[in-house]
């Protein structure tokens, strides 16, 4: 009887940690998506908080956002790079979305911020941006 469950405890051990590639991993990759268009109020009262709605293109069934940005700062400039999940090695539809998100920026400096929102790349691989200029009082 002791063999017998030795045994058992052998092959689970051996079969309950197999190491074969087809234990479905989702396989994906980050890139930036485009943005399409963005909310921002006509002024900023400096020391409010204020939330930025952005809308994104998702370019097919592949796509998924997960509330995932680069936000970065260049002097008074913010730019903002929207990030898409993408499914890999699963076949895509051609189904584009929209969907919108919203991030919350405070006013602290005094003067205009410059909002730069990612929207995809020229002929020659440079990125081009939806630029939106915010004055604060």
């Amino acid at each position: 009887m002791k063999q017998l469950i030795s045994l058992f405890i052998i092959s689970l051990i051996i079969f309950g940690c197999s190491t074969d590639d087809d234990n479905n991993d989702h396989a994906y990759h980050l890139e930036y998506v485009n943005v399409i268009s963005a909310e921002l109020p006509d002024e900023f009262v400096h020391g409010n908080t204020y939330r930025i709605n952005i809308t994104i293109e998702l370019p097919n069934s592949c796509y998924y956002y997960y509330n995932q940005y680069d936000y970065f700062y260049e002097g008074t400039s913010r730019i903002i790079y929207p990030i898409g999940h993408v499914d890999d090695n699963v076949p895509c539809t051609l189904n584009i979305r929209e969907t919108t998100f919203s991030i919350p920026v405070q006013a602290l400096q005094s003067e205009p911020y410059i909002f730069k929102f990612y929207q995809g790349e020229d002929a020659d691989g440079q990125d081009v941006f939806l630029t939106i200029e915010v004055p604060v009082i």
